[in-house]
């Protein structure tokens, strides 16, 4: 792989375009992934709550905004929306009645499965330009930044874990 230098011919030092870059490409991807979740009826929001809690399960609202990494304000209207569409429930921790958590319904995974099937292709569409091994180096690349922004050592693990069984990180990965 070719490096370009970078350095001159743009106005930002290289860790600020290669933020600029990453919050470009996201947002492209995000404004095309809410349109494919607004087919569904949802909002982008309501869609990464309901995602966070199809892979972890039950979660605390603090949990839920952790792992989602969403401000409680809008976290808390996305699921009184997803409560009134019978998407998700609220109900009282059977360990400690003080904790209320929040999980899916069984409406509410239904929905997961049928947004699935639209999102997929999109994300292919997003990734076409790289091959298998550029996703793969560009894939542990961002874990490496992300686990670098997360300070909380039990965040870090779930949220790193995101979209891999937890048993499969390895301990290097784990603790990047």
């Amino acid at each position: 792989m070719v490096v370009q230098d970078v350095g001159e011919d743009h106005a930002l030092p290289l860790p600020s375009y290669l933020g600029y870059l990453l919050y470009q490409t996201e947002q492209h991807r995000r404004a095309l992934a809410s349109d494919c979740i607004a087919r569904h009826g949802l909002t982008f929001s309501k869609w990464i709550a309901m995602i966070a809690l199809r892979r972890f399960g039950e979660c605390s609202m603090t949990r839920l905004a952790k792992l989602s990494a969403s401000d409680r304000t809008t976290l808390t209207r996305s699921i009184d929306g997803l409560i009134r569409d019978g998407l998700v429930e609220r109900k009282t921790s059977p360990s400690d009645r003080r904790i209320v958590v929040i999980s899916l319904t069984q409406s509410g995974e239904a929905l997961l499965t049928r947004i699935r099937a639209d999102i997929r292709p999109l994300n292919a569409e997003v990734c076409r330009d790289l091959t298998a091994e550029e996703q793969a180096v560009m894939t542990g690349y961002l874990r490496k930044m992300l686990g670098g922004l997360i300070e909380e050592p039990e965040w870090k693990q779930d949220v790193l874990a995101f979209n891999t069984p937890l048993e499969a990180l390895t301990a290097q990965e784990l603790s990047a």
